[in-house]
């Protein structure tokens, strides 16, 4: 062979190389872009695990599509909505918990850290003074984040009344706050009839709690609390109140929330049992995700496009402690 013929012949063969290479890039770039946002949480435990069971394990979920590996992550979520704790309510024996739900294993270790990341994030760009909403309780209170909406706990000295501050500027949801909002509602743990469009990041430190409350009707029901760093008890009461002493008193149940899961109040388990959370014994994360009345929404309010329209994944659902639902 010449030397021209040989020079042809590698040029063809780069051609064919760069060719196939390009397809390849294309191919990738495609699957990058039908990749649902929700995807975001998932692919991060696909980078993080390293160890050699793990990567064994990664490699036949790889086998199955995206979509094969959220369904069956979906269908695995563990769901307890038979809560009962009777209470006399206005001379009437009442199921205070009805409506409640505890839907645990939503986030993996991986999400968690990456969710928990994210509100470190946050917490420094409140010290920079780079967030419009945030504060710390006094006492033994926790500190908090808002988005989406500027809330009132109580009437201010100022005289605004408890509730939603339509006048007052808050910052927007985060993109990764969107995501989960994506996930509780595909994953068939909040209607899509109630999809949250706000929410408050509330970071507990040891011996922080929250005081016995039922939250304001400016939100609608249902509303959901996702739990993360460390596991910790919701006390539940019609009669739950502070005593002198700072303890609390007329506690009927006492519910774990384990971390990665989500509590959904709903029902009498939102509006006739006040709910608080006792001194923590470590740190802790937890995000109260919300829907705002619509008559309630500020004035400079606007809906967020990517959380219109979500639907659920139609699947058998099985569920722990009631009967099975397919959706």
């Amino acid at each position: 062979m010449d030397n021209y013929s040989f020079i042809r012949q590698s040029e063809l063969e780069i051609a064919s190389k760069v060719n196939l290479l390009s397809k390849r890039i294309r191919s990738q770039e495609q699957d990058f872009s039908h990749m649902t946002l929700e995807d975001e949480l998932s692919e991060e435990e696909d980078h993080k695990d390293s160890s050699r069971e793990a990567f064994g394990s990664s490699l036949e979920n790889h086998k199955l599509s995206r979509k094969q590996r959220t369904h069956i992550r979906a269908i695995n979520v563990k769901r307890k909505r038979d809560f009962v704790c009777l209470e006399k309510v206005n001379g009437e024996l009442v199921n205070i918990l009805e409506g409640l739900e505890l839907h645990t294993e939503v986030f993996n270790a991986a999400e968690q850290r990456r969710i928990v990341d994210k509100v470190c994030e946050l917490q420094e760009k409140v010290q920079k003074g780079e967030l419009k909403r945030a504060f710390t309780a006094q006492g033994k209170g926790r500190s908090t984040i808002q988005f989406g909406c500027c809330f009132n706990y109580r009437t201010s000295k100022t005289g605004n009344l408890a509730g939603i501050l339509k006048h007052e500027t808050v910052d927007p949801l985060p993109h990764l706050f969107k995501v989960i909002i994506r996930r509780l509602v595909k994953w068939h743990v909040l209607p899509p009839t109630c999809v949250p469009d706000c929410c408050v990041v509330n970071i507990y430190d040891e011996g922080d709690c929250i005081p016995p409350h039922i939250d304001h009707h400016d939100f609608l029901r249902p509303f959901c609390t996702v739990s993360f760093l460390s596991e910790c008890n919701i006390l539940f009461g019609s009669n739950l109140k502070v005593e002198e002493t700072g303890e609390y008193s007329g506690g009927s149940y006492s519910l774990p929330l384990p971390v990665g899961s989500v509590l959904v109040l709903n029902g009498n388990g939102a509006d006739v049992a006040k709910h608080c959370v006792p001194e923590v014994p470590t740190k802790r994360i937890s995000i109260t995700f919300r829907k705002m009345d619509e008559s309630k929404w500020p004035v400079w309010y606007t809906p967020e496009p990517y959380l219109q329209g979500i639907q659920p994944l139609t699947y058998e659902l099985k569920s722990c402690g009631s009967s099975d639902h397919v959706f």
